[in-house]
């Protein structure tokens, strides 16, 4: 595999912001007895957006997940931007995280790397505060991604999510610096979004909900997001463990399964060397 660790200067952002990227490389489980024209030649890798979750970073999904060796396998590329805890949104007297990743990230990677642009191929996907992201992203721009992963997160009912106003006030009093979204800058109504885009013929993406039955964090929103939106019409695909919660453990198994199962991606088969014979 190859990881790059980029380090931009954005227009949307106002400065340097870091991404981590992976890219299929030569692999020796898979590619021997192949020459370097075969392995590199003419390659347009569909890509999963891949959104890190509140405090984290770019680094996050290559520190704590298996991310990498998945993606080698699935000849799929990752590209994972920093948003710290920005809710993936656009601050009007400051910077414009949801921007930079839907216009000037995307543009400057389809222009960099042998990425494909083509909606088939794309997918944006995020934990916790990234499952947020992507929501929003894959429900504004269903023309530019065919499929949403939405691990830790959903649709919260009307009334709000009482589990993650609840986990906002517990790390708060433990004095972590947790900012709000200022008032400037609206939650958008993803239940809102969802049905008017269906009202208004536009394409209609895959949503992979995922999530543990003891995440008192995200489960409320994560029941109450595949209803609706299998009510709407939308391709609902729905992940349960049981007994997990807001955990890497959990995000572990489900990239495992997106990457081996829920996403159409082009998985490589072992050479013979490596099959015990």
């Amino acid at each position: 595999m190859a990881v790059l660790r980029l380090n931009m200067l954005s227009k949307a952002l106002g400065m340097q912001t870091n991404v981590t990227v992976i890219l299929p490389s030569f692999d020796q489980g898979y590619d021997l007895g192949r020459s370097i024209e075969e392995i590199y030649s003419g390659r347009k890798f569909k890509t999963l957006w891949l959104l890190h979750g509140g405090s984290g970073d770019d680094a996050d999904y290559l520190n704590w997940t298996n991310v990498a060796r998945y993606a080698v396998e699935s000849n799929c590329a990752v590209v994972c931007p920093c948003a710290y805890n920005s809710a993936y949104s656009d601050y009007p007297r400051g910077s414009k995280y949801y921007t930079f990743i839907v216009d000037e990230l995307r543009e400057f990677c389809y222009s960099s790397f042998p990425l494909s642009d083509k909606r088939e191929d794309n997918f944006i996907g995020g934990l916790s505060m990234g499952s947020g992201g992507a929501h929003k992203i894959v429900l504004n721009r269903p023309e530019d991604f065919s499929i949403g992963l939405i691990m830790s997160g959903g649709i919260p009912p009307k009334s709000g999510s009482r589990g993650h106003s609840a986990f906002r006030e517990r790390v708060i009093a433990t004095g972590w610096p947790m900012p709000k979204q200022p008032e400037d800058v609206a939650r958008q109504d993803l239940a809102e979004t969802a049905a008017k885009n269906v009202l208004e013929g536009r394409p209609m993406p895959k949503i992979i909900y995922a999530c543990g039955d003891a995440d008192e964090i995200a489960y409320e929103s994560y029941l109450y997001g595949s209803s609706y939106l299998r009510e709407l019409g939308y391709d609902v695909t729905g992940f349960v463990l049981p007994g997990c919660k807001h955990e890497w453990d959990f995000w572990e198994a489900a990239l495992r399964k997106a990457f081996f199962e829920w996403l159409p991606l082009d998985r490589k088969v072992k050479t013979s060397v490596w099959d015990g014979n």
